[in-house]
C-alpha cells in the first residue's frame, strides 16, 4: 500500500536492512531512498537488484539514465526477477539450491500462464481502442508487450510526486478528445484530484488500478498474479 516514489524509510527499516542477509530491490533507479540506508548500514553488498539483465525502455527524464524502472508491468520481465532471486538465494544457501530453483521454475510456469491469459483478455479490445492515459509513466512495458498506445500521462514524470502545468493538462485533454480515449487510469496510491479534473473536462471515466504495491491477504491484490489480473480486467472492461 506504499508508493515507492514517495516512500520515506523509518528507523526500523534501517535496522531491518542491517540484520538482513540479502536485500531484494527492483533496482533501475526506482528505490532512490535505499542507497543511503545501505551505506549507513554497511550493507551495500547485500543488495540484489531483481531487474538486472532486463532491457530497460527509454524514459525521457534527465536523472533516469538507466531507463524506465517499472519492469514488473510485464510478467515476462518478472520471469527474470524469479531467476535472479533464485540465483541469489542459491548462492547464499547452496544446501537448498535445488529447492530455490524448483520453486522458481514452478512460479515461472505460472507467469507464462499469466502472459497467455493477458493476451486472450486483451484480444477482446479492438486495436484502435487500446489507448492508455495514466496518472504517471508506469505502463510502458505493459503497453509495449500487449499492443497498447500510451496517449499521455497526467504528470510527465515517472514519479507520482510531480505536478503538471496548466498547459500540459490542456494538451493532454486535447489528445484525449482527438484520440477518442475512453478512460484515465489512476494508481491506488496516487492523488486522484487532477485525474478527476481531466475526466470531468473530457467526459471520460476514472479507473483505479494497482501499479506500485500489493494489498494484504484480505484485499484484491495480495499477490503479483492477482495484481496483474486485477489491472488487466479493469483495463479490458473499460476499453472493450
Amino acid at each position: 500500500g506504499t508508493d515507492p516514489h514517495t516512500f520515506e524509510p523509518r528507523p526500523q527499516d534501517a535496522a531491518a536492512i542491517a540484520d538482513a542477509a540479502i536485500l531484494f530491490a527492483n533496482g533501475a533507479g526506482l528505490e532512490e531512498f535505499l542507497q543511503p540506508l545501505l551505506e549507513s548500514a554497511g550493507a551495500t553488498d547485500k543488495l540484489v537488484e531483481v531487474s538486472a539483465g532486463i532491457e530497460l525502455l527509454a524514459f525521457e527524464e534527465e536523472h533516469l539514465e538507466a531507463g524506465d524502472p517499472h519492469t514488473w508491468m510485464d510478467p515476462n520481465n518478472v520471469i527474470l526477477w524469479a531467476e535472479n532471486i533464485a540465483a541469489a538465494l542459491s548462492a547464499a544457501d547452496p544446501q537448498h539450491a535445488a529447492d530455490y530453483q524448483a520453486n522458481a521454475a514452478a512460479y515461472i510456469a505460472e507467469l507464462r500462464d499469466l502472459d497467455a491469459w493477458i493476451r486472450s483478455e486483451v484480444a477482446q479490445v479492438p486495436a484502435e481502442s487500446r489507448l492508455l492515459v495514466t496518472d504517471h509513466g508506469v505502463f510502458s512495458y505493459f503497453a509495449d508487450e500487449y499492443g497498447f498506445t500510451q496517449v499521455g500521462t497526467i504528470t510527465s514524470s515517472f514519479s507520482t510526486n510531480a505536478s503538471p502545468s496548466a498547459q500540459e493538462l490542456a494538451a493532454l485533454e486535447d489528445d484525449i478528445r482527438s484520440f477518442g480515449v475512453r478512460a484515465v487510469f489512476v494508481g491506488e496510491t496516487a492523488n486522484q484530484s487532477l485525474a478527476a479534473q481531466v475526466a470531468a473536462d473530457t467526459g471520460i471515466q476514472i479507473v483505479i488500478l494497482y501499479h506500485a504495491s500489493l494489498t494484504d491477504d484480505s484485499g484484491p491484490v495480495p499477490s503479483y498474479l492477482e495484481f496483474m489480473r486485477y489491472n488487466v480486467n479493469a483495463i479490458v472492461n473499460a476499453l472493450k
